[in-house]
Protein backbone atom coordinates (compact mmCIF):
# COMPACT_ATOMS: atom_id res chain seq x y z
CA UNK A 1 0.00 0.00 0.00
CA UNK A 2 1.45 3.31 -0.98
CA UNK A 3 1.21 6.15 1.55
CA UNK A 4 0.58 9.62 0.30
CA UNK A 5 1.58 12.81 2.04
CA UNK A 6 -1.94 13.21 3.43
CA UNK A 7 -1.71 9.84 5.12
CA UNK A 8 1.43 10.86 6.96
CA UNK A 9 -0.20 14.07 8.15
CA UNK A 10 -3.25 12.20 9.47
CA UNK A 11 -1.09 9.65 11.35
CA UNK A 12 1.01 12.44 12.84
CA UNK A 13 -2.04 14.34 14.02
CA UNK A 14 -3.50 11.24 15.65
CA UNK A 15 -0.26 10.53 17.50
CA UNK A 16 -0.04 14.15 18.71
CA UNK A 17 -3.59 14.11 20.04
CA UNK A 18 -3.00 10.79 21.85
CA UNK A 19 0.17 12.11 23.48
CA UNK A 20 -1.61 15.28 24.53
CA UNK A 21 -4.45 13.32 26.19
CA UNK A 22 -1.99 11.03 27.98
CA UNK A 23 -0.05 14.02 29.28
CA UNK A 24 -3.28 15.43 30.76
CA UNK A 25 -3.97 12.16 32.57
CA UNK A 26 -0.52 12.12 34.11
CA UNK A 27 -0.89 15.74 35.17
CA UNK A 28 -4.17 14.92 36.97
CA UNK A 29 -2.57 11.98 38.79
CA UNK A 30 0.33 14.22 39.79
CA UNK A 31 -2.14 16.80 41.10
CA UNK A 32 -3.99 14.18 43.14
CA UNK A 33 -0.68 12.89 44.43
CA UNK A 34 0.30 16.42 45.39
CA UNK A 35 -2.96 16.90 47.31
CA UNK A 36 -2.75 13.55 49.14
CA UNK A 37 -0.33 14.79 51.84
CA UNK A 38 -2.80 17.56 52.67
CA UNK A 39 -5.44 14.97 53.58
CA UNK A 40 -2.88 12.99 55.53
CA UNK A 41 -1.99 16.15 57.43
CA UNK A 42 -5.61 16.77 58.33
CA UNK A 43 -5.99 13.21 59.53
CA UNK A 44 -2.65 13.04 61.37
CA UNK A 45 -4.23 14.08 64.72
CA UNK A 46 -5.90 11.29 66.69
CA UNK A 47 -9.64 11.88 67.00
CA UNK A 48 -11.32 11.68 70.41
CA UNK A 49 -14.96 12.12 71.31
CA UNK A 50 -15.61 14.89 73.80
CA UNK A 51 -18.61 16.35 75.58
CA UNK A 52 -18.97 19.71 77.26
CA UNK A 53 -19.96 19.73 80.93
CA UNK A 54 -21.02 22.66 83.13
CA UNK A 55 -20.75 22.82 86.91
CA UNK A 56 -23.82 23.10 89.13
CA UNK A 57 -24.43 23.96 92.76
CA UNK A 58 -24.54 20.79 94.84
CA UNK A 59 -24.43 19.89 98.52
CA UNK A 60 -21.55 17.63 99.53
CA UNK A 61 -22.34 14.86 102.00
CA UNK A 62 -20.06 13.56 104.71
CA UNK A 63 -20.80 9.81 104.83
CA UNK A 64 -20.30 7.92 108.09
CA UNK A 65 -20.59 4.13 108.00
CA UNK A 66 -22.25 2.32 110.89
CA UNK A 67 -25.28 0.27 111.88
CA UNK A 68 -28.77 0.58 113.33
CA UNK A 69 -29.40 0.41 117.06
CA UNK A 70 -32.44 0.69 119.34
CA UNK A 71 -33.09 3.92 121.17
CA UNK A 72 -32.83 1.95 124.42
CA UNK A 73 -32.71 -1.66 125.49
CA UNK A 74 -32.93 -3.58 128.74
CA UNK A 75 -32.47 -7.17 129.82
CA UNK A 76 -35.32 -8.00 132.20
CA UNK A 77 -34.39 -10.09 135.24
CA UNK A 78 -36.33 -11.72 138.04
CA UNK A 79 -36.60 -9.79 141.33
CA UNK A 80 -37.91 -12.77 143.32
CA UNK A 81 -37.57 -16.55 143.38
CA UNK A 82 -40.32 -18.50 141.68
CA UNK A 83 -41.49 -20.81 138.91
CA UNK A 84 -42.79 -19.50 135.57
CA UNK A 85 -46.52 -20.30 135.44
CA UNK A 86 -47.62 -18.07 132.52
CA UNK A 87 -45.97 -16.85 129.29
CA UNK A 88 -48.06 -13.94 128.01
CA UNK A 89 -45.71 -12.70 125.23
CA UNK A 90 -43.07 -14.28 123.04
CA UNK A 91 -39.96 -13.23 121.13
CA UNK A 92 -40.72 -10.79 118.32
CA UNK A 93 -43.91 -9.52 119.98
CA UNK A 94 -44.43 -5.80 120.38
CA UNK A 95 -45.51 -4.94 123.93
CA UNK A 96 -46.80 -1.73 125.45
CA UNK A 97 -45.42 -0.09 128.57
CA UNK A 98 -46.78 -1.88 131.68
CA UNK A 99 -47.94 -4.96 129.76
CA UNK A 100 -47.42 -8.28 131.63
CA UNK A 101 -44.90 -10.48 129.82
CA UNK A 102 -44.89 -13.50 132.15
CA UNK A 103 -45.99 -14.49 135.66
CA UNK A 104 -44.20 -16.34 138.46
CA UNK A 105 -45.86 -18.51 141.06
CA UNK A 106 -46.66 -16.14 143.98
CA UNK A 107 -46.80 -19.11 146.38
CA UNK A 108 -48.15 -17.80 149.73
CA UNK A 109 -47.29 -14.16 149.17
CA UNK A 110 -50.95 -13.19 148.75
CA UNK A 111 -51.82 -14.73 152.12
CA UNK A 112 -48.88 -12.99 153.75
CA UNK A 113 -50.05 -9.72 152.29
CA UNK A 114 -53.62 -10.26 153.57
CA UNK A 115 -52.27 -10.96 157.04
CA UNK A 116 -50.01 -7.92 156.94
CA UNK A 117 -52.91 -5.67 155.94
CA UNK A 118 -54.99 -7.00 158.85
CA UNK A 119 -52.15 -6.31 161.26
CA UNK A 120 -51.80 -2.82 159.79
CA UNK A 121 -55.49 -2.18 160.48
CA UNK A 122 -54.99 -3.30 164.10
CA UNK A 123 -51.96 -1.02 164.55
CA UNK A 124 -53.92 1.93 163.20
CA UNK A 125 -56.69 1.36 165.76
CA UNK A 126 -54.21 0.99 168.61
CA UNK A 127 -52.42 4.18 167.66
CA UNK A 128 -55.72 6.07 167.35
CA UNK A 129 -56.84 4.85 170.77
CA UNK A 130 -53.54 5.74 172.48
CA UNK A 131 -53.58 9.17 170.89
CA UNK A 132 -57.12 9.73 172.17
CA UNK A 133 -56.24 8.62 175.71
CA UNK A 134 -53.16 10.81 175.92
CA UNK A 135 -55.34 13.76 175.03
CA UNK A 136 -57.47 12.99 178.08
CA UNK A 137 -54.41 12.53 180.29
CA UNK A 138 -55.02 8.79 180.66
CA UNK A 139 -51.97 7.60 178.70
CA UNK A 140 -48.26 8.49 178.75
CA UNK A 141 -46.05 9.50 175.83
CA UNK A 142 -44.05 6.27 175.93
CA UNK A 143 -47.10 4.15 175.15
CA UNK A 144 -48.07 6.45 172.31
CA UNK A 145 -44.58 6.31 170.79
CA UNK A 146 -44.59 2.50 170.95
CA UNK A 147 -47.94 2.29 169.15
CA UNK A 148 -46.69 4.75 166.53
CA UNK A 149 -43.59 2.62 165.93
CA UNK A 150 -45.69 -0.54 165.59
CA UNK A 151 -47.91 1.21 163.05
CA UNK A 152 -44.91 2.25 160.95
CA UNK A 153 -43.56 -1.33 160.99
CA UNK A 154 -46.93 -2.69 159.87
CA UNK A 155 -47.01 -0.22 156.96
CA UNK A 156 -43.49 -1.23 155.91
CA UNK A 157 -44.43 -4.90 156.02
CA UNK A 158 -47.45 -4.35 153.78
CA UNK A 159 -45.38 -2.34 151.32
CA UNK A 160 -42.65 -5.00 151.14
CA UNK A 161 -45.15 -7.76 150.48
CA UNK A 162 -46.94 -5.68 147.83
CA UNK A 163 -43.59 -5.26 146.04
CA UNK A 164 -42.95 -9.02 146.19
CA UNK A 165 -46.42 -9.83 144.87
CA UNK A 166 -46.02 -7.28 142.04
CA UNK A 167 -42.61 -8.76 141.21
CA UNK A 168 -44.24 -12.07 140.31
CA UNK A 169 -45.65 -10.31 137.26
CA UNK A 170 -42.86 -9.27 134.87
CA UNK A 171 -44.01 -6.10 133.08
CA UNK A 172 -42.53 -4.08 130.22
CA UNK A 173 -40.90 -0.90 131.59
CA UNK A 174 -41.42 0.77 128.20
CA UNK A 175 -42.93 -0.09 124.82
CA UNK A 176 -40.76 -2.19 122.55
CA UNK A 177 -40.01 -5.53 120.91
CA UNK A 178 -39.09 -8.67 122.83
CA UNK A 179 -35.96 -10.61 121.88
CA UNK A 180 -33.72 -13.38 123.21
CA UNK A 181 -35.98 -15.05 125.79
CA UNK A 182 -34.04 -17.09 128.34
CA UNK A 183 -36.89 -19.02 130.06
CA UNK A 184 -39.72 -21.42 129.27
CA UNK A 185 -42.96 -22.35 130.96
CA UNK A 186 -42.05 -24.19 134.17
CA UNK A 187 -38.56 -22.67 134.48
CA UNK A 188 -37.56 -21.89 138.06
CA UNK A 189 -35.97 -18.49 138.50
CA UNK A 190 -33.73 -17.19 141.20
CA UNK A 191 -33.50 -13.53 142.01
CA UNK A 192 -31.36 -11.87 139.30
CA UNK A 193 -31.86 -14.58 136.66
CA UNK A 194 -32.23 -13.23 133.08
CA UNK A 195 -35.65 -13.47 131.47
CA UNK A 196 -35.90 -11.58 128.16
CA UNK A 197 -34.55 -8.54 126.30
CA UNK A 198 -36.71 -5.52 125.44
CA UNK A 199 -35.72 -3.17 122.56
CA UNK A 200 -37.23 0.27 121.91
CA UNK A 201 -37.04 1.36 118.24
CA UNK A 202 -39.04 4.58 118.40
CA UNK A 203 -36.95 6.48 117.62
CA UNK A 204 -34.26 4.19 116.24
CA UNK A 205 -30.58 5.09 116.10
CA UNK A 206 -27.85 4.84 113.49
CA UNK A 207 -24.44 4.84 115.12
CA UNK A 208 -21.59 5.78 112.82
CA UNK A 209 -17.96 6.76 113.23
CA UNK A 210 -16.23 9.91 112.01
CA UNK A 211 -12.50 10.22 111.37
CA UNK A 212 -10.62 12.72 113.52
CA UNK A 213 -9.87 14.92 110.48
CA UNK A 214 -13.64 15.30 109.82
CA UNK A 215 -14.79 15.70 113.43
CA UNK A 216 -15.21 19.47 113.02
CA UNK A 217 -17.79 18.84 110.26
CA UNK A 218 -20.23 17.08 112.63
CA UNK A 219 -22.35 19.11 115.05
CA UNK A 220 -24.76 17.87 117.71
CA UNK A 221 -28.44 18.73 117.04
CA UNK A 222 -27.70 19.14 113.33
CA UNK A 223 -29.95 17.66 110.66
CA UNK A 224 -28.79 14.65 108.66
CA UNK A 225 -30.04 11.70 106.60
CA UNK A 226 -29.85 8.04 107.50
CA UNK A 227 -29.63 5.43 104.75
CA UNK A 228 -30.15 1.74 105.49
CA UNK A 229 -28.79 -1.11 103.41
CA UNK A 230 -32.12 -1.49 101.54
CA UNK A 231 -31.64 2.01 100.09
CA UNK A 232 -34.30 3.74 102.18
CA UNK A 233 -33.45 7.21 103.47
CA UNK A 234 -34.72 8.73 106.71
CA UNK A 235 -34.45 12.28 108.08
CA UNK A 236 -33.09 12.63 111.58
CA UNK A 237 -31.11 14.68 114.08
CA UNK A 238 -27.58 14.15 115.32
CA UNK A 239 -28.18 13.60 119.04
CA UNK A 240 -24.67 12.69 120.16
CA UNK A 241 -21.08 13.27 119.10
CA UNK A 242 -18.45 11.53 121.21
CA UNK A 243 -15.70 13.61 122.78
CA UNK A 244 -13.42 10.60 123.18
CA UNK A 245 -11.76 8.77 120.29
CA UNK A 246 -11.57 5.04 119.88
CA UNK A 247 -7.93 4.32 120.71
CA UNK A 248 -7.46 1.70 117.98
CA UNK A 249 -9.29 3.35 115.05
CA UNK A 250 -8.95 7.02 116.05
CA UNK A 251 -12.60 7.62 115.21
CA UNK A 252 -15.42 9.24 117.16
CA UNK A 253 -18.90 7.78 117.65
CA UNK A 254 -21.86 9.70 116.20
CA UNK A 255 -25.54 8.88 116.83
CA UNK A 256 -28.35 9.89 114.47
CA UNK A 257 -31.86 9.78 115.98
CA UNK A 258 -34.65 8.96 113.51
CA UNK A 259 -38.40 9.10 114.33
CA UNK A 260 -40.02 5.71 113.77
CA UNK A 261 -43.80 5.63 114.29
CA UNK A 262 -43.96 2.04 113.04
CA UNK A 263 -41.79 1.06 116.02
CA UNK A 264 -40.34 -1.77 113.92
CA UNK A 265 -36.68 -2.00 112.97
CA UNK A 266 -33.78 -4.44 112.99
CA UNK A 267 -30.80 -4.09 115.28
CA UNK A 268 -27.30 -4.19 113.80
CA UNK A 269 -28.28 -3.53 110.15
CA UNK A 270 -25.60 -1.85 108.02
CA UNK A 271 -26.46 1.83 107.58
CA UNK A 272 -24.88 5.21 106.79
CA UNK A 273 -25.21 8.70 108.21
CA UNK A 274 -25.21 11.41 105.51
CA UNK A 275 -24.33 14.84 106.91
CA UNK A 276 -24.83 17.78 104.49
CA UNK A 277 -22.01 20.33 104.16
CA UNK A 278 -21.81 23.82 102.62
CA UNK A 279 -23.00 24.03 99.00
CA UNK A 280 -20.30 24.05 96.31
CA UNK A 281 -19.92 23.99 92.51
CA UNK A 282 -19.36 20.56 90.98
CA UNK A 283 -19.78 18.60 87.73
CA UNK A 284 -21.89 15.45 87.51
CA UNK A 285 -20.22 12.75 85.40
CA UNK A 286 -19.97 9.01 84.98
CA UNK A 287 -17.24 7.33 87.07
CA UNK A 288 -16.00 5.75 83.81
CA UNK A 289 -14.58 9.15 82.79
CA UNK A 290 -12.17 9.15 85.74
CA UNK A 291 -8.66 7.71 85.58
CA UNK A 292 -5.37 7.61 87.46
CA UNK A 293 -2.23 9.34 86.26
CA UNK A 294 1.29 7.92 86.58
CA UNK A 295 1.46 9.14 90.18
CA UNK A 296 -1.78 7.40 91.16
CA UNK A 297 -3.75 10.66 91.37
CA UNK A 298 -7.44 10.45 90.46
CA UNK A 299 -8.53 12.85 87.75
CA UNK A 300 -10.06 13.28 84.31
CA UNK A 301 -8.74 13.99 80.80
CA UNK A 302 -10.14 16.92 78.89
CA UNK A 303 -9.23 19.04 75.87
CA UNK A 304 -8.10 22.67 75.75
CA UNK A 305 -7.08 24.11 72.37
CA UNK A 306 -6.86 20.55 70.96
CA UNK A 307 -4.40 19.56 73.67
CA UNK A 308 -5.06 16.76 76.17
CA UNK A 309 -5.01 17.96 79.78
CA UNK A 310 -5.15 15.80 82.92
CA UNK A 311 -6.70 17.57 85.92
CA UNK A 312 -6.90 16.07 89.43
CA UNK A 313 -10.39 16.03 90.90
CA UNK A 314 -12.01 16.01 94.34
CA UNK A 315 -14.89 13.60 94.83
CA UNK A 316 -17.77 15.65 96.25
CA UNK A 317 -20.64 13.16 96.31
CA UNK A 318 -21.41 9.74 94.87
CA UNK A 319 -24.84 8.69 93.60
CA UNK A 320 -26.24 5.54 92.05
CA UNK A 321 -25.65 6.62 88.44
CA UNK A 322 -22.70 9.02 88.71
CA UNK A 323 -20.43 11.19 90.82
CA UNK A 324 -20.11 14.90 91.57
CA UNK A 325 -16.54 16.15 91.21
CA UNK A 326 -14.73 19.48 91.54
CA UNK A 327 -11.33 20.67 90.39
CA UNK A 328 -12.12 20.85 86.66
CA UNK A 329 -12.53 24.02 84.55
CA UNK A 330 -16.06 25.32 84.01
CA UNK A 331 -17.12 24.54 81.38
CA UNK A 332 -14.90 21.57 80.58
CA UNK A 333 -14.64 19.47 77.41
CA UNK A 334 -14.18 15.96 78.81
CA UNK A 335 -12.92 13.12 76.65
CA UNK A 336 -15.70 10.52 76.74
CA UNK A 337 -14.24 8.09 74.17
CA UNK A 338 -10.63 7.39 73.30
CA UNK A 339 -9.09 8.67 76.53
CA UNK A 340 -7.11 5.46 76.97
CA UNK A 341 -5.26 6.08 73.69
CA UNK A 342 -4.04 9.62 74.38
CA UNK A 343 -1.66 11.13 76.91
CA UNK A 344 -1.55 14.55 78.60
CA UNK A 345 0.11 17.13 76.38
CA UNK A 346 -0.77 15.29 73.16
CA UNK A 347 -2.51 17.16 70.35
CA UNK A 348 -5.81 15.60 69.28
CA UNK A 349 -8.76 16.28 67.03
CA UNK A 350 -11.86 16.66 69.29
CA UNK A 351 -15.14 15.34 67.91
CA UNK A 352 -18.07 16.69 69.91
CA UNK A 353 -20.84 14.23 70.74
CA UNK A 354 -23.33 17.11 71.03
CA UNK A 355 -23.08 20.27 68.90
CA UNK A 356 -22.76 23.52 70.87
CA UNK A 357 -24.11 26.46 68.87
CA UNK A 358 -23.90 29.46 71.18
CA UNK A 359 -20.31 30.77 70.71
CA UNK A 360 -17.81 31.30 67.89
CA UNK A 361 -15.64 28.63 69.45
CA UNK A 362 -18.53 26.20 69.41
CA UNK A 363 -19.26 26.96 65.77
CA UNK A 364 -15.63 26.23 64.92
CA UNK A 365 -15.92 22.92 66.78
CA UNK A 366 -18.93 21.96 64.67
CA UNK A 367 -17.06 22.92 61.47
CA UNK A 368 -14.10 20.80 62.57
CA UNK A 369 -16.40 17.87 63.15
CA UNK A 370 -18.07 18.28 59.75
CA UNK A 371 -14.64 18.54 58.08
CA UNK A 372 -13.52 15.34 59.76
CA UNK A 373 -16.63 13.53 58.58
CA UNK A 374 -16.07 14.79 55.01
CA UNK A 375 -12.42 13.63 54.99
CA UNK A 376 -13.45 10.23 56.30
CA UNK A 377 -16.08 9.88 53.58
CA UNK A 378 -13.62 10.86 50.80
CA UNK A 379 -10.97 8.48 52.12
CA UNK A 380 -13.42 5.60 52.10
Amino acid sequence: MEFHKGHYIAIGATAFISLWMLSGLFSQEDSVAAQAPVKELKQSLFSVQVERFHSQATTPLLTLHGETQPNRQVLLSSEVDGKVIKLLAREGDFVKKGQVILELDPQDKHYQLTQAKALLKQRKLEYKANKSLIGKGLQNQTRLAASESALAAAKAQVKALEVKVAATQIRAPFSGILEDRQVELGSYLRRGDRIIQLLDFNPFIIEGFVAEKDLHLVKANGKAQGRTIDGQEHSGTVRYVSSQANKSSRTFAVELEIPNPSERQANGVTADILIPQASTQAIYISPALLSLNDNGILGAKHVIDRQVIFSPIDLIKAEATGVWVSGLPNPVDLIIAGQSFVSPGEKVHPVYSKPIMNTDESLQQVKDQQQTEQITAEAS
